[in-house]
């Protein structure tokens, strides 16, 4: 029996005893889940993966549009709501410019004083 014909019951079965990348995507498809694709530019897109070839995804989205999106443009794919070790995936992106008079947690640093001691 190949890979490609074994029912696997998860995502992480079917990329590490599959054959990879191909097993992901299939069982990916096959459950039709929904996925947040994540692109090298910062671009996420959402839909349900309908097709891949070696070099490409087909993703299909709420509104039955398709996208044709290269591999080597892909960041991440991740499904929608999926847990690990109970926490939602939260892709959460820093500020890229952050204010001189906020701290990390993005509170001001200053009382609202001018005066400094």
């Amino acid at each position: 029996m190949t890979s490609e014909n074994q029912n696997y019951t998860s995502l992480e079965q079917a990329f590490s005893l599959g054959n990879g990348q191909d097993s992901a995507l299939n069982w990916l498809r096959k459950s039709h889940t929904n996925v947040a694709i994540f692109l090298v530019s910062g671009i996420k897109l959402e839909g349900v993966i309908s097709g891949f070839d070696q070099y490409s995804v087909l993703l299909t989205d709420a509104h039955n549009n398709q996208q044709m999106i290269y591999k080597a443009k892909i960041s991440t794919i991740a499904p929608l709501g999926s847990r690990v070790g109970g926490n939602t995936f939260q892709r959460r992106r820093p500020p890229r410019y952050q204010n001189e008079n906020q701290d990390n947690s993005g509170q001001s640093s200053s009382d609202g004083n001018s005066d400094s001691v």
